[in-house]
């Protein structure tokens, strides 16, 4: 009987923590399409990472239209070229337009970041 005991609380203990180690969202209505290059969300509750990655070419720009609303919490939208370095950090509760020239091939990121917050946000982008 104390066996079932142990493995019952192991099994809750394990359980708890692997929850608690999960991203949280809360009615989050997001799409992250690749072939209508943008990626957009609205939500109760956001806590954790959304990533967009873009292939871009040395010489070419990345024009970027954004906007955001944020109702409490935090939110960041930001750009990293292919080495993980800032490029772009984006304005919060405001839209935008922005022309980046980059000069290395690879791989750029957004990534966005929300710590307990409530709002919405739509990035799009495309090569010129």
């Amino acid at each position: 009987m104390k066996k079932k005991w142990v493995l019952l609380g192991t099994l809750v203990l394990l359980i708890v923590t692997v929850l608690a180690a999960c991203d949280k969202t809360v009615m989050f209505v997001g799409s992250n399409s690749s072939s209508k290059n943008k990626v957009k969300a609205s939500y109760r509750l956001f806590t954790g990472t959304e990533e967009k990655k873009v292939r871009l070419k040395s010489g070419e720009t990345l024009a970027i239209n954004y906007q955001s609303k944020v109702e409490k919490g935090e939110l960041t939208i930001k750009l990293y070229d292919p080495d993980n370095q800032l490029i772009q950090d984006m304005s919060i509760n405001e839209s935008g337009d922005e022309k980046i020239g980059v000069n290395k091939d690879g791989i750029y990121r957004f990534e966005i970041t929300g710590n307990k917050t409530r709002g919405s946000y739509e990035l799009k982008y495309k090569i010129e």
